[in-house]
């Protein structure tokens, strides 16, 4: 029979949304509005009403966000909910569960009947349409059951596609809520945030809105050209190199960055070209010997770029020249957006150069250009200057 308990209080926009009677609800709101853990009290309230609840997550790591959530709240519901660690399932006294699932293996949401399926971080399931509509839905049908999808944007993909049922569909509604409608949050730290994020990242990330990063990040206007370059407080260039070092058809790039010690940065060159080894080691060499020992070169050492690292390193003809590894875990937009905010606040300028203009062409199409060797050597000479506490050298990590 179902179980009668008293769960953790919502804050005021929480409660909108737990006490809406709408059959499947959208909840797009901003990173820590507490919408994670708005949807674990209602999957675990309808667990303990003997439901039956699959919890839906992009990938293992994200599913295991939700996971531990339930593990902490389950610790005031003893003898209520089980755990079993193994499945990743917890089971209540009365005959309901909840499990836990990635979106990541195909077919793998297939099952019995459920009364609640919750979505969590919907905008980042890239076969949300194929999940949803194959999957999910069907497993609903016979307890007419009911759906939760929470999440940050993503731009306009399916996510914004459920979002706009609403329009339509009585059956269901949608929330567009900031970070800020969480009274918990900081009003400072916000505000922190915004001026330190590109815009279109906060109005992403915080505001909820639906916004399209892809061709709309960099903008012409944020790069003035200027004539010479002023003193410099410090100066790194970065390679980004081609994958290969037996094709031709990518480029290699190595862009030079300096900091002023008001915090104006320069990007001051980019050579641009693709070059088998032996011709790309020359053009390393020259272009390190003329950038002068105050210059630390830059290299990621991941994977082939590991051993271009290596025999840079050992090249005879570049021993005077400090090049450094570095080992990247994040992607291209993330790692440039630090790059962007600098160049929102009109504090990038470019010196004037032959390779100004395939440079802007190529920062201003991205993340959707065909090429983005100088985007990421941009953004890699930049972050070694601006988060120095955060690069220990020999073996740079920057997180």
């Amino acid at each position: 029979m179902p179980i009668s308990v008293r769960l953790p209080a919502l804050h005021e926009r929480q409660a909108e949304i737990a006490f809406s009677p709408a059959r499947f609800r959208v909840v797009c709101c901003g990173r820590r509005f507490g919408k994670t853990r708005l949807a674990v009290l209602l999957a675990l309230e309808e667990a303990l009403r003997g439901g039956s609840v699959m919890w839906v997550a992009p990938s293992f790591d994200k599913a295991m966000i939700g996971w531990r959530l339930f593990e902490e709240l389950s610790l005031s519901l003893s003898g209520l909910v089980t755990i079993k660690r193994g499945e990743r399932r917890l089971t209540t006294a009365s005959k309901g569960w909840i499990s836990i699932n990635s979106a990541d293996s195909e077919g793998g949401l297939r099952g019995e009947g459920l009364s609640l399926v919750v979505v969590d971080e919907a905008a980042h399931i890239k076969n949300l349409k194929d999940i949803w509509e194959t999957e999910l839905r069907p497993a609903l049908t016979d307890r007419m059951g009911k759906a939760v999808f929470i999440s940050t944007p993503a731009g306009y993909n399916y996510f914004y596609d459920l979002f706009r049922m609403a329009d339509s569909d009585s059956a269901w509604q949608s929330w567009q809520l900031p970070s800020s409608a969480n009274p918990f949050l900081n009003a400072e730290e916000l505000e922190s945030a915004r001026k330190q994020l590109p815009a279109l990242v906060y109005r992403q990330e915080y505001d909820a809105e639906f916004v399209q990063l892809e061709g709309a990040l960099f903008r012409r206007e944020f790069f003035e050209i200027v004539d010479g370059e002023p003193a410099m407080e410090r100066v790194a260039r970065y390679w980004d190199l081609a994958a290969s070092t037996k094709t031709l058809a990518d480029y290699s790039a190595g862009v030079k960055v300096g900091m002023d010690k008001d915090g104006t940065v320069y990007v001051l060159d980019c050579v641009r070209g693709r070059w088998e080894w032996p011709a790309l080691i020359r053009v390393i060499g020259n272009t390190a010997r003329a950038d002068g020992l105050s210059c630390t070169q830059f290299v990621e050492a991941v994977g082939t770029q590991r051993g271009m690292l290596d025999l840079l390193q050992a090249e005879p003809a570049l021993s005077g020249a400090a090049f450094r590894g570095v080992v990247l875990h994040k992607d291209k937009v993330t790692r440039a957006n630090a790059f962007l905010a600098r160049a929102e606040q009109g504090k990038v300028k470019l010196v004037r150069g032959e390779w100004n203009r395939a440079w802007l062409d190529e920062i201003c199409a991205f993340p959707a250009s065909e090429h983005d060797d100088q985007v990421d050597a941009t953004a890699g000479a930049f972050n070694s200057l601006a988060v120095p506490d955060r690069v220990e050298y020999g073996e740079s990590i920057w997180r």
